[in-house]
């Protein structure tokens, strides 16, 4: 009981986190000033947007439905606790603090707090999911395993022209030239922990590894957030006139942030279908096995000469 306080508690608290780094940056009230150029401006304007409408109330549902003592709880939270560990290192680490004007430094302890939040409440969700999590199919698992393999190959494929340039010494591209510091830190978050952690639990279902099904909800889960931040980025680039955006871009991203979106929903639907069932950890008590218990010492106290009560089962019964 405990523990499903400090998740769920944990959930909502890094949902009214998000909600209010999404107020106060460029998208509303521009308290948090970030040292970015126009472009990256942009950017953040739709991230926080995202954010706001998407992330923040999928981490308070699941902060609701963990209280309450629901598995799609903490199951569901795994999406926006990654999805905060992803990006709010962007929010540091990215600005350009020695050429442009901002004032992010100063919410440094408030955005490591979110970074750290994200983080506990992933790792706890994780270790507090038990039992076998739906759909409980062969078929659906190499499907899935289908779907990572080739959201893996996508980023890639993304990054290969970045990286090949760079390596050969040659210019990275409009958006590294903006900045080259974020650029290098989504390229490293990318091929070095998205990539290898999506191969990594591909694998695991592929093979029907017990704790993989659980991995596939927290990578799906990602990638459906974390498309959809770069469709609106897109989005919001081309509709502020952004030298750097492109129509064709936009369409493309918002395409491939659809298809995300629906492979998580037929991933979690069976999931939150549930949601109205005990937790699997409450319901496994004792007095689930006393019928049984009872059961086998009746049958062993009637093998008995004339009926008579073994010593045993009158323990039991008392």
């Amino acid at each position: 009981m405990r523990t499903r306080s400090w998740i769920g508690g944990g959930m909502l608290a890094l949902s009214v986190g998000l909600a209010c780094n999404a107020l106060l940056g460029p998208l509303a009230l521009d308290v948090i000033r970030y040292h970015f150029g126009a472009s990256m401006t942009n950017q953040g304007i739709g991230l926080d947007a995202v954010t706001l409408l998407l992330v923040a109330p999928m981490a308070a549902i699941a902060g609701i439905l963990t209280l309450r003592g629901r598995r799609a709880g903490r199951v569901l939270g795994l999406g926006p606790a990654a999805f905060a560990v992803y990006m709010v290192p962007q929010y540091v680490i990215g600005p350009v603090y020695d050429r442009l004007p901002g004032n992010n430094e100063r919410f440094l302890l408030f955005h490591l707090a979110l970074f750290v939040l994200g983080g506990a409440v992933f790792v706890a969700a994780w270790a507090a999911i038990d039992g076998r999590l739906p759909p409980e199919s062969r078929l659906t698992d190499r499907r899935r395993v289908w779907v990572m393999a080739g959201v893996a190959v996508f980023i890639v494929l993304r990054w290969s022209p970045v990286v090949v340039a760079l390596a050969s010494g040659r210019d990275g591209g409009a958006a590294y030239r903006d900045n080259p510091t974020a650029q290098l830190l989504i390229a490293v978050l990318d091929l070095g922990l998205v990539v290898p952690a999506t191969v990594a639990v591909a694998v695991g279902l592929w093979r029907g590894a017990s704790w993989a099904r659980k991995g596939a909800y927290a990578v799906i889960g990602w990638f459906a957030l974390v498309p959809v931040s770069v469709a609106a980025m897109a989005i919001t680039m081309q509709v502020r006139g952004d030298p750097d955006g492109s129509l064709a871009s936009s369409l493309g991203l918002t395409v491939v942030a659809l298809v995300f979106l629906v492979a998580a929903a037929a991933l979690y639907v069976p999931l939150l279908a549930e949601a109205n069932e005990p937790d699997a950890r409450a319901e496994n008590t004792w007095p689930r096995t006393a019928p049984a218990t009872d059961a086998m010492a009746t049958s062993a106290g009637a093998s008995l000469p004339g009926g008579a009560v073994a010593p045993w089962q009158a323990a039991v019964r008392r």
